[in-house]
């Protein structure tokens, strides 16, 4: 479908694109692609190689944005001589070829770095891994799902039996306390959540210490000793107070009682009468008498006002102790997390893109590092010469110092350059590490070597929408009284539109309306309705702040009838009561003593179904369910028992159902998988869902950041009061974290008042980025709807409704309307044509020519139901990879163990039968570890690895005899109970090497680390 505003290539004439190092400032829709692409043409028609420039952006889609741009380009300039010339003035050369150059870059597209930082860092590990530190094994990039799953699985590990009792003990306190009142049901996502979020600061760059004693100033035991002394001192003086009311005296009473009953840490204190509440807020400012109030304003002053400022600050010093307590208690947590990552990855080069980047700005921890940077440095100097850094007020610290090196070379050496793009107005980024400020850093280090430009014509957004967003987004006033100092930093420029005022058939139209909640719904569905959308050539955005809205918004207009993609992560096993339900199923499955999912299972349709099939008794049926698995795997198990309930089910549902029976497929050819492990798949599962070409495209506003639409809806403008304080949860100083005591101890402590100062600030200015990215993303049509302020609310409360109410100059009654523009814009725009779909023709059902099967799919009860163990699999692998390391005992060194190893390794190989195994004493045996095969056996295609193979020649060099080793972990107590286990397993490697060496003797082996011996 062809765009209604088409991009007309932006021409400034001020700025030169070709400056050796530039950063442009460039507002939305100003066409930072088109000035990307300008200066990677600029610098190959100047005679750069391309293989010389690297190009960095943060999405797979922005650079293949970059990409396509730069061939196109190319394209028309070969083809279009007047393209050609035109290309050759902007850049200032003659001559250039660029059918010649076309051809270059095609040839080279393999090797260009245009690409995402991720990709680019994990390339540079590759290539230079022990340079940068990686020594425990070969690099591995761990992505997605998976490296939920292995956090999940040591994240087990450390609260089983990897802290010491009492840390366990004050971890579960602590965690309990950080999270009090959340769900039962998420306690799970919230304890990852604790954990990721303190671990990013453990392995944040730079020194900070946490919980330091001195920041209080005195011992949490200092409550209880004083507390009592100046309680009496209060009452004794409290009938020198002049009353204004005769209920002041009670209440008075009441405020001692609640001092009285504080404990450290509870957080009671502030949960008393209003008069407490105004005791500690006249705590807060000056000296001298407290001018307080309850029912009537009065002073409380003297011995009794003193001994009040004195419990006062000594509960918040308390408070502020008790959080630096608890915040060493964490660091220890941490740290054991942090040193099991470590082990269990890290040092065996399994990395995830945080650990990359880290590693890449290691260079700043030690003087060691620096070096081994400064040779990488080296290299890649000699490689690339032209960086161009894109999206730049969403690089983090850590993308930042490992560019930083590169960065700095190129913008002081005379042969290189730098092109860094970027808005400050769309820092919406920075909950995930982006750092707007990194832009005046620059400013500040390099000054007139780095060419700074501005960007503020639009090529996205009509005149119309564009008054709107300059009405709000440029109202500095009203922005500085309803958000303070947070409005300072906003540096606005009028936006202006390419597409002028008189521009045919290209008018636009956007409307701010007040409308009732109980209303809002049926304004959207009747403002979609009138625009056509699905029926016009028009896109249509509506754009929310969270994911849960994303789904209620995008399950209400699928339910009338529009079609509706939402973008960004859907999770299936919790997004819809289809989901929920098998979710359910496959955790009481894998644990049958969760009632919690036993009785969600039982209260759906499911139970008439299981009941039916397998009776009512729940043994029953969960081992009916345990045979089926062990028999035909979880997905054809759950095909069978949803069956009957699929043609109840909306194409929603069914299409969930599909998605989890695909998930569980690719599970079940993995091999041998429990029910916990498909439980935990199905839990964090997520599935991306691009905007294709649905009439209607739900997305939060962070997701939509770089698209845009003929149409945007906001629905949803917050109403809630900026920054939410209830995410406050850590504080980070100038050299110091800890967790954050209650509100009111913070506000006693200039300190904590200054650093929580700050982050409000920093908050305050990412809302300013989120709506007016929200508002940017509109190239014709920008619809919003404000609920209408609540009675009760303050008048000037900080919130984007009243944002936008007082800057458009809203009374907030329903009904109120600002718009500017044409209201039947749309009714110009055309239908679409919806092309007919060819019929495919009907195929016939799949005949399976040969089915492919694994020698470990062949063991006993392969499939059973099994309660699962990460730490089991880890040791089995750690014993796999010791054994790995072996050679011929007695001929070369005995290989270095892991320490937890090294006893289970040196007591096996001590045993007769396992040392005489795998020593060769003179003997002509050839030794193959982990060796593939793959083979045809009876009609199927088995792929397998051996763990070791011997073949013994003899004079002649013919192979006489065949010994397949296979290293066992399982905890049995007999070798009779190992064999039967294993024998199918044993029996297909027999049967693919009889066929390689058919006049051997074939001979499986066993050897047991639980058993000590060699099992024929």
């Amino acid at each position: 479908m062809e765009p209604l505003l088409k991009c007309i290539l932006p021409r400034d004439p001020n700025m030169n694109i070709l400056e050796k190092n530039l950063m442009v400032l460039a507002s939305a829709g100003s066409g930072k692609t088109f000035c990307l692409s300008d200066r990677i043409i600029g610098l190959m028609a100047g005679g750069v190689e391309p293989e010389r420039i690297v190009a960095l952006t943060f999405t797979r889609k922005a650079a293949g944005e970059f990409a396509d741009a730069i061939l196109t380009k190319l394209a028309e300039a070969a083809a279009d001589p007047e393209k050609a010339a035109e290309l050759q003035a902007k850049f200032g050369v003659r001559g250039t070829d660029f059918t010649e150059l076309l051809e270059k870059v095609v040839r080279r597209l393999p090797r260009l770095n245009l690409g995402t930082m991720d990709g680019f860092f994990s390339k540079i590990l590759r290539g230079f891994q022990y340079e940068l530190g990686v020594t425990g094994g070969k690099f591995d990039l761990l992505e997605g799902e998976v490296v939920e799953s292995l956090r999940d699985e040591l994240l087990e590990e450390l609260l089983d039996g990897d802290l010491e009792g009492p840390l366990e003990e004050e971890f579960i306190t602590i965690f309990r306390r950080a999270t009090a009142g959340e769900e039962g049901a998420r306690v799970v996502d919230e304890l990852r959540k604790f954990i990721n979020v303190w671990h990013q600061l453990f392995a944040s760059p730079g020194k900070s210490e946490w919980g330091p004693h001195h920041l209080a100033g005195v011992e949490i035991t200092d409550w209880e000793k004083s507390k009592a002394e100046l309680l009496a001192q209060a009452q004794r003086d409290w009938p020198s107070v002049i009353c204004s009311d005769k209920r002041q005296a009670k209440a008075f009473e009441a405020v001692l009682e609640a001092f009285s009953g504080h404990t450290i840490g509870s957080g009671k204190l502030e949960k008393g009468n209003s008069l407490l509440n105004s005791i500690l807020e006249g705590c807060c400012s000056g000296d001298g008498a407290l001018e307080v109030a309850f029912y009537k304003p009065f002073s409380i002053g003297g011995m009794c006002g003193q001994a009040l400022r004195g419990l006062v600050t000594l509960a918040a010093k308390c408070e502020l102790a008790a959080a630096l307590s608890r915040t060493r208690g964490i660091y220890g947590v941490i740290g054991s997390y942090d040193r099991l990552v470590d082990r269990e990855l890290r040092a065996k080069g399994r990395l995830g893109f945080d650990d990359v980047k880290r590693l890449m700005g290691s260079w700043m921890r030690d003087e060691n590092a620096r070096l081994r940077r400064e040779a990488v440095d080296f290299r890649l100097d000699a490689n690339y010469g032209h960086w161009l850094l894109d999206e730049f007020q969403d690089t983090s610290r850590d993308e930042w110092n490992a560019l930083l090196p590169l960065v700095d070379e190129a913008i002081t050496d005379d042969e290189s350059t730098v092109f860094i793009v970027g808005d400050k107005k769309q820092a919406v980024y920075a909950w995930r590490g982006g750092e707007v400020a990194l832009f005046d850093e620059l400013q500040q280090t390099y000054g007139r070597g780095l060419v700074t430009e501005t960007m503020a014509e639009s090529w996205r957004s009509c005149p119309e929408v564009l008054d709107l967003v300059n009405r709000v987004c440029g109202d500095v006033g009203t922005m500085k009284n309803l958000f303070g100092a947070a409005a300072e930093k906003w540096e606005w420029q009028d936006h202006i539109s390419a597409e002028p005022l008189t521009s045919a058939g290209k008018a636009g139209y956007a409307r701010v309306e007040v409308v009732d909640k109980e209303e809002k719904t049926e304004k959207v569905i009747e403002l979609l309705k009138h625009l056509e959308i699905g029926g016009k050539q028009v896109s249509c955005g509506l754009l929310v702040s969270t994911n849960k809205e994303v789904r209620e918004w995008a399950d209400e207009l699928r339910s009338r009838g529009f079609e509706v993609v939402e973008e960004g992560a859907r999770e299936p096993g919790r997004d819809h009561p289809v989901g929920v339900m098998i979710w359910h199923l496959l955790k009481w499955l894998a644990n049958p003593a969760d009632s919690f999912a036993h009785q969600t299972v039982m209260m759906s349709p499911l139970k008439a179904v299981l009941e039916e099939r397998f009776g009512t008794a729940w043994q029953a049926v969960w081992e009916g369910l345990g045979r089926l698995i062990s028999d035909h795997g979880f997905a054809e198990m759950l095909e069978e028992v949803i069956a009957p309930l699929r043609a109840q089910w909306s194409e929603f549902g069914k299409r969930r159902a599909t998605d989890l029976l695909q998930a569980l497929e690719d599970l079940d050819r993995q091999g041998t998988v429990t029910p916990r492990e498909a439980a935990d798949w199905i839990g964090r599962m997520k599935i991306s869902q691009s905007p294709g070409v649905a009439a209607v495209q739900v997305m939060t506003v962070h997701k939509s950041k770089g698209l845009g639409f003929d149409v945007v809806v906001l629905p949803d403008v917050p109403t809630e009061k900026v920054p939410a304080l209830t995410h406050y949860k850590t504080i980070c100083g100038e050299g110091w974290i800890t967790s954050a005591p209650t509100k009111w101890a913070r506000a006693m402590i200039p300190l904590l008042c200054e650093a929580e100062e700050k982050w409000c600030q920093q908050q305050v200015y990412e809302s300013f980025c989120k709506l007016y990215v929200a508002m940017t993303r509109a190239k014709r049509g920008l619809y919003i709807f404000l609920d209408p302020p609540a009675k009760s609310a303050k008048e000037n409360k900080p919130s984007h409704s009243n944002w936008l109410l007082n800057s458009l100059q809203l009374c907030g009654e329903i009904g109120d309307v600002f718009e500017t523009g044409n209201h039947d814009w749309a009714s110009a725009v055309k239908f679409r044509e919806l092309k007919p779909v060819a019929l495919l023709p009907q195929l016939g059902e799949a005949v399976a020519k040969r089915a492919r099967t694994t020698p470990s799919g062949e063991k006993a009860s392969a499939k059973a139901l099994t309660a699962g163990s990460a730490a089991g699999r880890r040791f089995g692998t750690a014993v796999h990879a010791s054994f790995e390391k072996i050679g011929w005992l007695g001929e070369t060194a005995a290989p270095a163990f892991p320490e937890d190893l090294r006893g289970t390794m040196e007591k096996v190989l001590a045993a007769p039968d396992v040392r005489k195994l795998l020593s060769r004493n003179g003997a002509s045996i050839d030794l193959h570890r982990e060796q593939r095969i793959e083979a045809v056996i009876g009609g199927k295609w088995l792929s397998g690895v051996i763990d070791r193979l011997h073949l013994h020649r003899d004079d002649a060099g013919e192979v006489r005899r065949v010994e397949i080793i296979d290293f066992k972990t399982d905890r049995v107590e007999s070798a009779a109970e190992l064999q039967k286990r294993y024998a199918g397993q044993m029996e297909a490697y027999q049967k693919a090497l009889q066929q390689i060496y058919p006049t051997a003797e074939i001979v499986p082996i066993l050897v047991s680390t639980a058993l000590c011996r060699a099992v024929p």
